[in-house]
């Protein structure tokens, strides 16, 4: 055994366990959390390891998924309809869509319910459509119906295609590993630079 394979099968080991642990659900949650209100992290990127590794949790950690997220989702409400101008304008302007958030009000006004589920289709942070949703005072009961149904879409869809390209998706993984690698690095570097040039990146 080489010592690349050797320390391959250690971090695997090691993902495994923060997979099947506590710590790594609560994680999860937090970030899905955090996702649908106010920062922009994606829980996407930690949900689809822990399914690759843990397939017989998909059930488990796509319904903490959807809990947490839209938990996120109705604080992302609230700052839209009681904090709009402390906190929700500011954050949207930290994120660089204020610009854009008039575009989300139209969604909002113009499809309602819809676009709440749509969201799930659609590159669009679902933060920002949850302030929006509460900046426009949508009934908060229809918009929390509509909440857990979009975000119930989303992660059963993620959870279903890691189902099916899982395993092939492990296979390649495992035979380009080096090439990753160095892609992964030059994806974390173009980022890097990104942020220290200031470049306007979307968040």
């Amino acid at each position: 055994m080489t010592l690349l394979t050797h320390d391959r099968e250690v971090w695997w080991r090691r993902a495994e366990a923060f997979s099947e642990s506590r710590a790594g659900v609560w994680l999860l949650a937090a970030i899905a959390f955090a996702d649908s209100s106010f920062l922009p992290l994606m829980p996407d990127l930690l949900l689809v390891p822990m399914l690759l590794l843990r397939p017989r949790r998909a059930f488990t950690l796509s319904v903490v998924c959807i809990i947490a997220s839209s938990a996120g989702a109705l604080v992302g409400y609230a700052i839209g309809y009681l904090a709009w101008s402390t906190i929700g304008a500011p954050l949207l302007e930290a994120y660089g869509h204020a610009d854009s958030f008039q575009t989300y009000q139209k969604l909002v006004a113009d499809w309602g319910v819809w676009i709440i589920i749509a969201k799930s289709f659609t590159p669009i942070p679902f933060k920002f459509i949850a302030i929006a949703a509460g900046v426009a005072s949508m009934n908060f009961f229809t918009f929390a119906i509509a909440a857990v149904i979009g975000r119930a879409l989303h992660f059963v869809m993620v959870a279903a295609v890691v189902a099916w390209w899982g395993q092939r998706f492990l296979q390649i993984v495992d035979r380009y590993q080096r090439w990753l690698l160095w892609l992964v690095l030059a994806a974390v570097f173009v980022v890097a630079l990104a942020y220290f040039v200031h470049w306007p990146i979307k968040l």
